[in-house]
């Protein structure tokens, strides 16, 4: 009789960021991809502390940006926001998906991007915002570094996940 092997904390922390990342799939419209400059002629080059930093104030801007002050009296009126911080514990380019929604157009996301990057001390110029087609597949995807490399890839604390949502 062969033994079948105990999954690993690594495996088990994968599956479990891809189950939470997959609960909120039904809401996800887009996926906003940056990332952080390295070298060149950039202001500053970001440690982890630097990149947390910046992720919050992107998704704190971007919120304001779509609601206003709406979100301090209606629940309803907050986006979906759930950053994924890649290769912050290896040697490749630092960069973050973000997966939204709630942000009423891709217009308005575009337009708060431009002008975001503009005063941004460590992202560089690029940035790439596609809509969501296979929400489970994308969370999977987005899990992988929780398995292996870095197993806070998942930001779960720079979130902002509606109350309507979490409820349930």
């Amino acid at each position: 009789m062969q033994k079948i092997p105990r999954p690993t904390f690594a495996s088990q922390l994968r599956r479990s960021n891809a189950t939470l990342l997959a609960r909120f799939a039904p809401w996800y419209e887009y996926m906003l991809t940056v990332t952080f400059a390295t070298g060149g002629n950039i202001k500053y080059v970001p440690n982890e502390t630097a990149v947390h930093s910046q992720i919050r104030h992107l998704g704190a801007t971007l919120n304001s940006k779509v609601w206003k002050n709406r979100g301090k009296f209606n629940h309803k009126c907050q986006i979906l926001y759930v950053p994924v911080i890649e290769a912050a514990k290896s040697e490749r380019r630092i960069h973050a998906h973000i997966l939204l929604a709630n942000v009423k157009s891709q217009a308005l996301v575009e337009e708060h991007m431009q002008k975001y990057i503009q005063n941004s001390r460590c992202l560089a110029e690029r940035y790439e915002l596609s809509k969501v087609y296979d929400a489970d597949g994308i969370a999977c995807y987005l899990s992988k570094e929780t398995g292996s490399i870095n197993p806070d890839a998942v930001a779960w604390g720079l979130s902002r996940i509606p109350k309507s949502l979490t409820s349930r």
